[in-house]
């Protein structure tokens, strides 16, 4: 048996250089097929190790980044699309129709992935949600036509037992080389137009009898198939909405997990946070519990924070929650490399993710590295050692910027978990009908409002006047680009910071004069609304012509075009034309966002 390192193809997104690493992951692999004398080819070479930790990545354009960052284990595809029941309905997906064209069309495109995974030495490892199914098979199951079809799955039924079983045989027969399987049941993004139809298990957000029921059936027939019979690992997401469920609640959790009695090649996946990757949420509860394995999920391209259109680095706060995790004795990392949520912000460069990226990577194999001299050994190689310091003050700045500009810190305080400040910014939307319940729930605490916006105005001006001081340094050892394309995004960050500022402070202001009717008041709100209409001005003329900058944030409240009544801009517009008309009289039309 000739054995080869890893040939991984070069990391071509964004221009970065190639992986000249070998994958650790694939030298462990490599000697104990020596040791046991197994075959490349043999179906169960890549079966999962427990005697390494898992780290596994998602998200990458380049399986080479997964081997630069010492990933063991890659997300690469989805089950649910790449199966076409032909040996338990054949024909009912018709040869040539649009959903055969699309799952082969899936399988091609997954098996090229699936080949480099293996010259890169990384484990693959489909996803899926569940329930889920095409929809010809289940208007099969359903004895409907295809026109009066329901989002329905009778979990009862051994019929669809039959079918949810051929689905895994089929894709894990196909593809010896998935080492493991992970499962999502509390989102499902199967989309008619493509062909899927499917929902989640819990229904209303109810977790009634029938709910534990489904879900402890969902793992162990799922667990039976994927461990049992192919022996590969099983990571059931606890992930699902809310404060309630199986991810958030410890009470659905060990409820779910008392029913299942057998384990065997099952690991958990919970995310750091008690609910999603938002700050003003506690470590998970549910991390070291229950006696069970467990993966723990990270994020480092964060939909409610930018996604790396400027600085937001997340090492120290990674830092800290995978020093709780190993103390609880979780090993298990799953890196959300540069993934999560919808829509922009589209970068150009995403210098500051793969910070993020690289300090998580280098975390998770040792958490109790120190954040800041992550940042610094990184900021040294992308703008040159002279400058390094400077740029790893600016990361270590950088969250608590987006914090104090993104959130509301008296509202979120007291609104622990699920979105700590209902999602004012999210993706790139800012929106409008969320701030008025924001005002209501910080009423009493406003200085402490106007004071955190302010903060981060100052906070985003140091980043860019401490980058700006290394000037010199970074253009002779980096180039004039590097430092242009750089500076675009810190002022991005200041101008995105000062709309922010003016906006929240203004509205308040504004809605603060309309109970109180205090003529001081009227003047501040007018002078901070008048400086947002400046501010958003300038962001959205001057900022696009800076080298490298991302795709703006859009005053929306959701991501259709339609949806700007009532957002941001509409919002403060509307009471700037209140303020203007009723400066002398001091009467106001209410102004909440849904008008």
């Amino acid at each position: 048996m000739k054995l080869r390192p890893p040939v991984c193809p070069p990391s071509s997104a964004f221009g970065r250089r190639p992986c000249f690493l070998i994958s650790l992951a694939w030298v462990w692999r490599t000697a104990r097929l020596l040791v046991l004398g197994l075959s490349l080819n043999a179906p169960g070479a890549f079966a999962a190790d427990d005697a390494v930790p898992l780290r596994l990545g998602s998200g990458e354009k380049s399986l080479a980044r997964y081997q630069e960052y010492g990933y063991n284990a890659a997300i690469i595809g989805d089950v649910t699309q790449l199966a076409t029941y032909d040996a338990v309905c054949p024909g009912v997906i018709i040869r040539g129709s649009d959903l055969w064209k699309r799952i082969e069309g899936q399988r091609e495109k997954f098996q090229k992935a699936y080949d480099q995974a293996v010259k890169c030495g990384l484990a693959v490892c489909l996803m899926t949600d569940e329930v889920s199914m095409p929809i010809p098979i289940l208007a099969r199951l359903q004895k409907r036509s295809s026109a009066d079809l329901r989002a329905e799955f009778d979990l009862d039924s051994p019929e669809f037992w039959d079918l949810y079983r051929a689905k895994y045989r089929e894709v894990l027969k196909a593809y010896p080389r998935v080492a493991y399987v992970m499962v999502r049941t509390g989102e499902n993004y199967s989309h008619p137009d493509e062909g899927f139809i499917g929902r989640t298990v819990v229904h209303g957000g109810k977790y009634d009898d029938a709910y534990f029921r489904h879900m402890q059936r969902l793992i162990e027939e799922t667990r039976r198939v994927v461990v049992d019979e192919f022996g590969r690992t099983l990571i059931w997401r606890t992930w699902d909405l809310g404060n309630d469920g199986f991810h958030a609640n410890p009470q659905v959790y060990d409820r779910v997990l008392a029913g299942l009695p057998e384990r065997k090649g099952l690991i958990f996946a919970v995310k750091f946070t008690q609910t999603d990757f938002w700050r003003y949420n506690d470590f998970n509860p549910m991390i070291g519990r229950g006696g069970v394995k467990q993966i723990v999920e990270y994020e480092c391209a964060r939909e409610y924070e930018g996604k790396g259109a400027f600085p937001d680095y997340v090492g120290p706060i990674h830092a800290g929650a995978m020093r709780r995790m190993a103390a609880l004795g979780v090993t298990n990392s799953w890196i959300w490399d540069a993934t999560g949520g919808w829509g922009g912000p589209f970068l150009k460069s995403d210098r500051w993710v793969r910070l993020n990226d690289e300090a998580t990577s280098r975390l998770a194999r040792n958490p109790a590295l120190d954040p800041r001299a992550l940042a610094q050994e990184w900021a040294a190689r992308e703008f040159g050692v002279r400058a390094s310091t400077n740029v790893a003050e600016i990361a270590m700045l950088s969250a608590d910027c987006v914090l104090k500009s993104q959130y509301i810190a008296p509202y979120a305080r007291d609104h622990h978990g699920w979105k700590p400040s209902l999602n004012l910014m999210r993706d790139d939307i800012i929106r409008g009908a969320e701030l008025k319940p924001l005002y209501d729930g910080s009423k009493n605490s406003l200085p402490e409002v106007f004071a955190e916006k302010e903060e981060a105005v100052a906070i985003a001006g140091r980043m860019r006047a401490l980058f700006e001081s290394s000037h010199a340094d970074i253009a002779a050892e980096r180039g004039e680009p590097v430092y242009q394309e750089t500076l675009g995004g810190l002022i991005y960050l200041e101008s995105l910071a000062k709309v922010m500022c003016h906006y929240v402070n203004g509205m308040f202001l504004y809605y603060n004069w309309q109970e109180k009717r205090d003529p001081a008041t009227m003047t501040r709100a007018e002078q901070e609304l008048q400086a947002w209409r400046a501010d958003w001005q300038y962001y959205q003329t001057e900022v696009p012509k800076l080298p490298g900058v991302a795709s703006l944030y859009r005053s929306q409240n959701n991501q259709t075009p339609d949806s700007a009544k009532g957002a941001m801009a509409d919002l403060c517009e509307a009471a700037l034309r209140d303020l203007s008309a009723n400066a002398a009289a001091g009467k106001a039309v209410p102004v909440d966002g849904k008008n």
